[in-house]
């Protein structure tokens, strides 16, 4: 297989993610209030915040396969089990949405954004065995899976915190790719 066919798979399903991400936010028809509208804050936020990663998702998996040039089946099944991860975040999204503040809703989706972290930091590393990786971002994995078990602790206690980790997060990963600007993309 061809790293570009791998690619539009994984481009393909973050689509469909992202779609069933928006499909889960539902409008109220019988009421077009500013009330209505700010009864459903809490899951439009939880979507905002959960596009914002995936977009990040995209953007570091596009970065990591400008360098590949050769795959093997060890990286598609690594992909697949990345988008396995990705493919729950509808869910749990929708679902910590509908209550910011419920314990166990939270800590899904923080167990979701850990098992996704383990996840890419897999794939970098298959991805790593069988190509010149230039900068394997491992320091930035570290850094990464450690915020996000720090915000699944904290979310046992407060369960918005998951939130605020997610965010953290996402700068983590996004800032060096809005401050870099290479020429190549």
């Amino acid at each position: 297989m061809k790293k570009e066919r791998l690619e539009a798979f994984t481009d393909g399903v973050l689509a469909i993610v992202l779609t069933i991400l928006v499909l889960e936010i539902h409008l109220p028809a019988d009421n077009h209030s500013i009330d209505a509208l700010l009864a459903i804050a809490p899951e439009f936020l939880a979507y905002v915040f959960s596009f914002i990663l995936i977009a990040t998702m995209w953007v570091n998996h596009h970065y990591l396969f400008l360098q590949v040039t050769r795959i093997n089946n060890r990286v598609i099944w690594t992909n697949i089990i990345l988008l396995f991860w990705s493919t729950i975040l509808p869910a749990t999204t929708a679902w910590v949405g509908t209550d910011i503040h419920s314990q166990t809703a939270a800590i899904v989706y923080a167990i979701n954004i850990v098992f996704y972290n383990i996840a890419f930091a897999f794939l970098r590393e298959s991805v790593t065995k069988v190509n010149t990786i230039i900068k394997p971002k491992r320091q930035t994995e570290l850094w990464s899976f450690a915020i996000n078990v720090l915000t699944l602790g904290v979310t046992f206690f407060w369960p918005p915190f998951v939130f605020i980790g997610l965010i953290t997060n996402v700068l983590l990963w996004a800032l060096p790719h809005l401050i870099d600007h290479d020429p190549q993309v």
